[in-house]
């Protein structure tokens, strides 16, 4: 199975993750790998919004294959002060996303109520594109309403070695939950044995 969110190029292949402009070229020349085009939440504040824009309808369109991201909100006590920023160049990932029919990777931390009501509004615009919610910890309950909007989900070994993990993922189906090594490439091999151990699966 492809990792389905890294940032570091794997064997098995996936879709590797820029964090900063600067990681482009980089993501774009990667054997292997399917690219995704973006700017982490936690560098926002040192984009510039029109700049972004310019370039990442750019690169989609250069690179008919690649997705977006990461991008997303993260409104943890380092990062909150940035959060204008990052909303800013959430939309700007959104629609780039949207525009070029492209799935969009999300990082959210104390901040998936946020992106719901974000992603429900695009919803209600018709201008969601494909969405898949990466290193997912929310809640059932938001899970139900994230699937609703068409949304996978990505979990890695932290995710999946949590006192709640079961609680987290089993409901979510199979075709909707998939595996993750962010930026541990090491964990594979036990990520995948956990979720298959979570799915009653023989571990690969």
């Amino acid at each position: 199975m492809m990792d389905y969110h890294t940032h570091t190029p794997g064997p098995h292949g996936g879709y590797l993750c820029a964090v900063t402009r600067e990681d482009w070229p980089r993501i774009a020349a990667a054997e292997g790998m399917q690219p995704c085009f973006g700017i982490h939440p936690w560098h926002a504040h040192l984009a510039d919004p029109a700049q972004v824009a310019f370039e990442l309808d750019e690169w989609l369109t250069r690179f008919p294959a690649a997705g977006v991201g990461e991008t997303g909100l993260d409104a943890s006590p380092a990062h909150k002060p940035t959060l204008d920023a990052q909303r800013l160049l959430l939309h700007i990932h959104l629609g780039a996303a949207f525009r070029h029919d492209r799935m969009a990777h999300l990082h959210g931390v104390h901040a998936w109520p946020e992106l719901l009501s974000t992603l429900r509004e695009r919803a209600r615009q018709n201008t969601l594109p494909r969405i898949l919610l990466h290193a997912w910890n929310g809640s059932h309950e938001l899970a139900r309403e994230f699937l609703a909007l068409g949304a996978i989900f990505s979990v890695g070994l932290r995710e999946l070695s949590h006192p709640k993990a079961h609680e987290r993922y089993a409901r979510i189906p199979a075709d909707k939950l998939f595996p993750e090594s962010d930026d541990h490439p090491e964990h594979w091999a036990r990520t995948l044995a956990l979720l298959s151990l979570m799915r009653g699966l023989p571990t690969p």
